[in-house]
């Protein structure tokens, strides 16, 4: 007797399926969860002929299946939010132990989740925001809407979680067009410039740059080309430092050289 042949599963099945892997406690299991998804809704007939991944494929893929799109939209900002504590706050993990792949799978990740346009994707972008590119460009079309977010992650105790949210915040606030939020980002730069962390006192030199009123923090940023104590061994290009390599002095002297040049902000 011939065995009968397993009924091919219909798309909300498949759908189902995937979310229910993106759910998974494995980041390998989750990452094939969300290829299933994207597979899933690329297979849809009313999604054929469109770029696998793209922005246009979900649209249309929300617009003829409306009442899929809300579990979808959920579950992608979900699996976003569980990746950036997986790629980004999870210190733990040793370094190189994430491949090419699985980056290549959070980029992908961020930009699906950023193509939703869905104010409920905010933190997650946010949290996402150290890797730039994408999730940057993802948080900052949302506006004055991310901006109380992104001015929380400045309590943040990771240094490059700060230096991030500090250039997204100066951009949004100065985005406000008004003199008030343009004093609230110089006074965060000011602070910035003393911060414990390193890599937030850089990121304000480099905010300082492109400032109309750069000028005004010509003497700070001598103090900082002089004082500022973070090093490596090796010399850096000028060798002003000696016998080791002080970034941020490096990077406040090269700001220094542009405002006294008049460069234009790069």
């Amino acid at each position: 007797m011939a065995q009968s042949q397993k009924p091919t599963p219909t798309l909300v099945e498949q759908v189902s399926e995937a979310l229910w892997n993106m759910q998974k406690h494995d980041l390998p299991g989750r990452e094939a969860g969300f290829d299933e998804l994207m597979r899933a809704i690329a297979s849809d007939e009313a999604s054929q002929g469109l770029p696998p991944d793209s922005e246009q494929l979900l649209a249309r893929y929300f617009d003829t299946h409306p009442n899929q799109s809300e579990r979808v939209k959920v579950g992608l900002i979900q699996l976003l939010a569980k990746e950036d504590e997986t790629f980004i706050s999870d210190k733990s993990v040793p370094p190189g132990t994430y491949t090419e792949n699985d980056s290549e799978y959070y980029a992908t990740l961020i930009d699906t989740v950023s193509s939703l346009n869905d104010d409920r994707a905010i933190p997650a972008l946010v949290g996402a925001m150290t890797t730039g590119g994408i999730a940057g460009r993802g948080v900052l079309k949302y506006g004055d809407k991310a901006l109380g977010p992104v001015l929380e992650q400045l309590k943040n105790p990771d240094g490059l979680v700060r230096a991030s949210a500090l250039g997204m915040s100066v951009v949004l606030l100065d985005a406000r067009h008004d003199p008030a939020s343009h004093k609230q980002a110089i006074g965060l730069i000011r602070l910035a410039l003393t911060d414990s962390a390193s890599a937030m006192r850089e990121e304000a030199v480099l905010v300082i740059r492109c400032l109309a009123e750069r000028q005004d923090f010509v003497s700070a940023l001598e103090n900082i080309s002089k004082t500022d104590p973070e090093n490596f061994p090796g010399r850096s290009d000028d060798g002003v430092d000696g016998d080791h390599f002080y970034p941020v002095r490096v990077v406040a002297r090269q700001v220094l050289r542009d405002i006294q040049n008049n460069a234009v902000c790069p």
